[in-house]
């Protein structure tokens, strides 16, 4: 499909109009004309003359919602596809409900990229489960921070899963004590990457590890005021089949950004990038998304971040998605470079291009 599924137009139909009620009809729809929101005015004109003594427009009809055919799989074989996953904390405060990647080898493999917030687990459940997975084959934890490792808990109670991928950052916290001790129970291999690190996500898929660094190095006092230093040790990986390649960022900030374009250049360039610490102004800077140059920039989020981050990717040409508007998305890459998008939902206005 076409990375933007085009928004429907109303139609309003002609009748005539005579004497006084239609006069009437006419100045209620010019009324709801000027007031109706855009894409929608088509809808309340007609609406307005279909009932004279209507007081308010027609109600929008629902907007699309693609899930059923989003996490179908039909069709993903001899492709990567991946699948990032719309989540949504029901609370006031302000943390996030996470990152939560579903990627799919051509052989159709599974691997679980992060699992978001605990509270979350359930939803990536559903979307697991109209997948028809039974077993992750991997499950891949960027870095430690409980919006991208708390829903392992719960979903580790319910699938099998092969092998974990995760650094060898520590976290003195209790959900990721927790985490680590389910893999334990569970028998969960666990192979730890860094910087210079590679594996296989199948017999045709190649994994390079860019970050974090080979050793660690703790400042005194740590975690605490540690938020920067945990997420610019995320794993960084890039994916490669074929012509086709994606880049995960982890939560990695701007600094640790410029780090990688000086030491990797060219070899950072990627068809999708998911995008570094949900779209925020902590990374993603210009010189960042121009050494990237994707042609399709994810970001996962509550709510728009950054209106300019969205703004860095599209002025490098990228097509760019973020959860909290167009739903879920999937993109899937054949070996040619050829690649495909589809979004849960339609946006609902022009506000982002």
């Amino acid at each position: 499909m076409s990375a933007r599924t085009p928004r429907g137009k109303g139609t309003m139909g002609s009748r005539k109009h005579r004497g006084l009620e239609g006069l009437r009809s006419l100045v209620m729809a010019a009324a709801l004309l000027a007031a109706a929101p855009l894409g929608l005015a088509a809808q309340g004109a007609a609406a307005a003359q279909a009932s004279p003594a209507a007081s308010a427009p027609a109600a929008a009809p629902s907007p699309a919602d693609r899930f059923q055919a989003l996490f179908d799989r039909t069709g993903d074989e001899g492709k990567l596809v991946a699948r990032f996953v719309k989540m949504s904390l029901v609370t006031e405060s302000e943390e996030k409900s996470g990152d939560c990647a579903i990627l799919t080898s051509p052989e159709g493999l599974v691997m679980l990229v992060d699992a978001g917030a605990p509270e979350c687990a359930e939803q990536v459940e559903r979307c697991l489960d109209a997948m028809g997975v039974a077993r992750l084959d991997a499950i891949m934890a960027s870095h430690p921070h409980v919006d991208h490792i708390g829903g392992f808990a719960r979903l580790l109670e319910k699938y099998s899963v092969g092998r974990l991928y995760t650094s060898r950052l520590e976290y003195p916290t209790a959900v990721f004590r927790g985490f680590m001790a389910a893999v334990k129970a569970k028998g969960i291999e666990v192979i730890y990457l860094e910087e210079g690190s590679a594996f296989s996500f199948g017999e045709r898929v190649r994994a390079e590890v860019l970050n974090p660094e080979p050793e660690i190095r703790y400042y005194e006092g740590y975690p605490k005021n540690g938020t920067q230093f945990v997420n610019d040790r995320s794993l960084v990986v890039k994916f490669a089949y074929g012509a086709s390649s994606m880049l995960f960022m982890g939560d990695v900030y701007t600094p640790r950004e410029a780090e990688l374009v000086a030491k990797y250049g060219e070899r950072l360039k990627a068809d999708l990038v998911k995008v570094g610490h949900h779209g925020a102004d902590t990374s993603s800077s210009k010189g960042f998304a121009r050494a990237v140059s994707p042609k399709l920039a994810v970001m996962m989020h509550d709510n728009l971040a950054s209106l300019q981050v969205y703004k860095n990717w599209r002025k490098v040409g990228s097509a760019a998605y973020v959860t909290c508007i167009d739903g879920s998305v999937k993109v899937a890459g054949d070996e040619a470079g050829n690649w495909s998008v589809l979004t849960q939902s339609d946006r609902q206005s022009d506000f982002l291009p």
